[in-house]
Order: structure tokens, then C-alpha cells, then sequence
């Protein structure tokens, strides 16, 4: 369902996405994923509907930024969500993590039903507020 990509045309095209961008980051201009992929210790998984981008935080740690496209939201998202934990933990992560924006109940729902849960942490980025979640590996069943 998911497979790591260095495929930066694809990636680019779905994290510039209409339906996508606003959510990636401040402004309205092309984000440009590149230099992200061929960081070889950041992990890009896409799949038919998008995919994950996973940034290393510190060896073992990751950041998860989602990029579904609206097609893919749903069932397909639940699915692709449990492909990627697998694959951080199959591959050495001891811990995922995320920021969703407060505003965004949505995603919050989204995060806590693939089984990260809030740390009690918050961070403002580019003016707004986002609720930290993660999941240490050792409290995931499957």
C-alpha cells in the first residue's frame, strides 16, 4: 500500500496539492520536499492517495507530516496510517511523533484512532497552536 519514495516529482505534486498545502506550511508558494528526500535519514512513503513524510527528530524518532489527498481519505488513510507505523517500527524507530493544530478536530480524531495520544506538550509554529502526539513502539499491539 505504501512504499518509501525518492520520487520528489510525486511527492512535490501531492504536498502542492491544493487540497494539501494549506496544511503543509505558512504562504501559498510551491514547498519544495527535495532537499527533505535526499536526506536519507527522513523517510517519504507514498502510496495511490499520497503518503507520510517521516523527518528524523534524533536517531530512532520521528516526525510524521501527513499528506493525503481527499480521494484517499478514509478507509484508505486508516490503512496507509498502520502501514507506515509498521514501517517506522520495522525499521528501527522506537518512537513516532506529530503536531496537529488545535483547530483541526479532524486530524486530531485521525491521530488518536492510528494510536498516538497527546503528551501534554503544545507548540506554536508560524502563529498557531498544535497539540504534540505520539506513540513509543512498546504500547503499540500490532
Amino acid at each position: 500500500m505504501l512504499e518509501r519514495s525518492f520520487d520528489t516529482a510525486r511527492i512535490n505534486e501531492v504536498v502542492n496539492h491544493p487540497s494539501v498545502r494549506p496544511y503543509v506550511g505558512p504562504g501559498d508558494s510551491f514547498a519544495d520536499v527535495t532537499p527533505l528526500v535526499e536526506d536519507t535519514d527522513n523517510w517519504f512513503l507514498m502510496g495511490e492517495h499520497g503518503g507520510f513524510g517521516l523527518t528524523q527528530t534524533v536517531p530512532g524518532v520521528h516526525e510524521i507530516h501527513t499528506f493525503i489527498l481527499p480521494e484517499g481519505r478514509g478507509a484508505w488513510a486508516r490503512d496507509a496510517a498502520q502501514a507506515l507505523l509498521d514501517f517506522a517500527r520495522e525499521n528501527g524507530d522506537n518512537r513516532v511523533w506529530t503536531k496537529v493544530p488545535l483547530d483541526q478536530k479532524n486530524v486530531e480524531v485521525y491521530t488518536r484512532r492510528a494510536g498516538l495520544k497527546p503528551t501534554g506538550e503544545e507548540v506554536e509554529l508560524f502563529g498557531k497552536p498544535y497539540k504534540i502526539f505520539g506513540l513509543e513502539f512498546s504500547q503499540c499491539l500490532s
